[in-house]
């Protein structure tokens, strides 16, 4: 699905819309000190976005595909969002580094959350039978309930962001990824310089955001 402005909703929601937002604000963000923070939230879901490969590329994020105009899939598409949500980032920090900004810039996985991400990826006419009528199958009640019991509470998926913002982490986590307020490694395609940029410049193009650092 496309919103108005011509852009894959995941892609423009979880990813430009942070782009466009994050270039306006950060006139606003102190200089002084440690700079003060940007944090995006990222997903471990970044696993779930397809390699470049298929598409003749060395591998990860498929700069062809980012508005689906290759393939579309709801859990590609959130993976493809959670994927750029990082590149960004690091690129967001390599920029402010080589300007002399201070600035940390950081990312992190929430852990799995009681929010409505699911009525998005498995569509919302499926939702809200669920909502209404209950499991259809002794299967889907089994699968859900499982699920149910492992998911936080929105607050408690709400902790790593806040103990960034507190200023925790300690010193020199620019551009890094943190789950469960510790940092965690990243696979390859989410530590590709190479690609940072490339979607930098794309996204620039797309939005018509410009940085100042």
């Amino acid at each position: 699905r496309l919103t108005k402005d011509g852009f894959e909703t995941t892609f423009q929601t979880n990813h430009l819309g942070h782009f466009l937002l994050t270039s306006e604000l950060l006139p606003l963000i102190s200089k002084e000190g440690d700079g003060g923070r940007v944090i995006t939230v990222s997903s471990q879901g970044y696993l779930f976005a397809p390699s470049d490969k298929k598409s003749g590329g060395s591998g990860g994020l498929d700069l062809t595909n980012l508005n689906g105009e290759v393939s579309y899939g709801p859990w590609t598409s959130y993976g493809n969002s959670k994927l750029e949500n990082i590149l960004f980032t690091k690129e967001l920090q390599a920029r402010a580094d080589n300007a002399g900004r201070k600035l940390t810039a950081v990312t992190l996985h929430p852990g799995a959350v009681q929010t409505d991400l699911a009525r998005y990826l498995i569509g919302e006419e499926k939702a809200e039978k669920l909502k209404k009528e209950g499991f259809s199958s002794w299967t889907e009640k089994v699968l859900f309930e499982g699920l149910a019991k492992l998911v936080l509470t929105v607050e408690e998926g709400a902790s790593t962001q806040v103990f960034l913002a507190a200023g925790q982490g300690g010193s020199g986590i620019g551009g890094k990824f943190f789950d469960d307020c510790k940092e965690a490694a990243l696979q390859p395609s989410a530590t590709d310089m190479a690609k940072a940029k490339e979607l930098w410049t794309v996204s620039e193009t797309l939005t018509g955001a410009k940085f100042s650092l």
